[in-house]
């Protein structure tokens, strides 16, 4: 029933999905090189960045599965997990979970 007053819902029904392009990646990538844990890990990020460029990774959304890499390598196990993986060997996680919580540390680091 329709009232004097409209309704108003500050809630949204459903999660709005967030997709992250390549492009957009690839920029945030590049930007990360110039950090000091960046230039550590410039061989996965490079390789990432490779990735990206190449079309073998696409447009990535929250529920896509991780992507690893080591040394420089995409690998299909997690390196964490995989006692095949030398402790020392540089690795990487490329999920979207991760990158959201990077992003809003780094909001909340600039608000501070």
């Amino acid at each position: 029933m329709s009232g004097p007053h409209p309704q108003f819902s500050p809630a949204c029904p459903c999660p709005i999905p967030y997709i992250l392009h390549p492009a957009e990646r690839v920029e945030q990538l590049k930007a990360f090189l110039q950090t000091d844990f960046g230039r550590a890990q410039r061989v996965n990020v490079e390789a990432l960045i490779r990735l990206y460029e190449n079309g073998e990774l696409g447009p990535r959304q929250r529920g896509d599965p991780p992507i690893y890499l080591v040394e420089g390598r995409r690998v299909e196990k997690n390196p964490w997990e995989d006692e095949s993986v030398p402790n020392n060997a540089m690795s990487w996680c490329e999920t979207l979970e991760y990158q959201q919580l990077i992003q809003q540390h780094e909001l909340q680091a600039n608000i501070i």
